[in-house]
């Protein structure tokens, strides 16, 4: 490589600005009360004209701090990751982290290679949208001293700060307002729960609400699996059924609305004529078509997680902490109260 051509270093900046490569490393470690002024200029002047970049690697491991916050996410493709990670991201820009973004798309063997990889980029911290598994892994990250947050799911057996919702009381809030609405014949549609405390703890609370007004014989729960082929079967058979109560669906996220929405069209069935629908999550579309929702505030889920481990990073030691967002029921055309009579 011509001389020309290669990457300036730090020996090229204090051999320019005729000072010791120790001066310009203060300089570039923020130092600047041990630099006199003409120095100073000195040094910015060499590395305006180098076009010098320092590696952040390099400095982050002398420093044994890289600025790096890793935040690994389950579906990356889910509106609610997209909120999530710009709140985030918004955190760690405004206290001069730079956030790793990586998917596990719901996949523990995934999710383990991408913390093994994070670990080899020498992350400050991680935030994690878990898939539920690799307790192990994050086991190594503790005893490595690497500050964790789950967001929104639980990993058992583990002690960490947690910022997520209460899955019960949304799922009450909500059946609640369909049974006062007319509803008692209510199908819950949801990706797999298997290891997934927000699925488990959504599914746990539809079927106490329901055993608790008499209505578990006319209510299901149907779990999505693969690329939902069953889907429209189950629906078939939901609204086939010979009973005297009003119908609605109830689904568990914004990606498994779609699935149902579609399917429901292509039966032939009408929202709200047929059957009542609402969700968990609030995506731009919902409000379109007006489908009532449960939102929860996925932008702030993803400032309070960066805020928490910004604050573990800077020496808080306390025990972990569970911060949850407040749910709340956008109500729309999808749900009409049923005429009696």
């Amino acid at each position: 490589m011509r001389e020309s051509q290669r990457r300036p270093t730090i020996a090229d900046v204090a051999r320019k600005a005729g000072v010791s490569k120790t001066t310009v490393s203060r300089f570039l470690s923020d130092q600047a009360e041990y630099i006199s002024e003409e120095t100073y200029r000195k040094i910015e002047q060499a590395i305006q004209a180098l076009h010098y970049e320092p590696s952040q690697m390099a400095r982050g491991l002398k420093a044994k701090q890289s600025r790096l916050i890793g935040i690994l996410v389950a579906d990356i493709a889910n509106p609610f990751t997209t909120a999530i990670l710009r709140g985030a991201e918004d955190v760690c820009h405004k206290h001069h982290y730079s956030l790793l973004v990586c998917n596990s798309d719901n996949d523990p063997i995934k999710e383990q290679n991408y913390i093994r990889t994070l670990r080899s980029h020498h992350i400050d911290g991680l935030i994690l949208h878990t898939t539920g598994a690799n307790q192990s892994v994050l086991l190594a990250l503790q005893k490595e001293k690497t500050p964790v947050v789950l967001l929104d799911r639980e990993v058992a057996g583990m002690h960490i700060d947690l910022v997520g919702m209460d899955n019960a009381q949304a799922t009450y809030d909500a059946l609640n307002y369909l049974v006062c609405q007319g509803y008692n014949s209510i199908a819950y549609v949801t990706a797999p729960t298997a290891d997934i405390s927000t699925r488990m703890e959504r599914v746990q609370a539809f079927q106490s609400f329901m055993a608790d007004r008499k209505l578990q014989h006319t209510s299901i729960v149907f779990q999505i699996e693969g690329k939902a082929s069953a889907l429209p079967d189950f629906l078939t058979t939901f609204m086939e059924r010979e009973d005297a109560h009003a119908k609605a669906i109830f689904t568990g996220n914004a990606v498994i609305l779609l699935q149902v929405a579609l399917a429901m069209q292509q039966l032939g069935y009408r929202v709200p004529d047929d059957v009542a629908l609402i969700s968990f999550d609030d995506p731009d579309w919902a409000q379109i078509v007006g489908i009532t929702t449960v939102s929860q505030s996925a932008y702030e889920m993803g400032v309070l997680a960066a805020e928490r481990l910004v604050a573990r990073l800077g020496g808080d030691a306390g025990d972990p902490q569970r911060l949850y967002v407040t749910s709340t029921l956008q109500e729309r055309d999808s749900t009409p109260k049923v005429a009696k009579g």
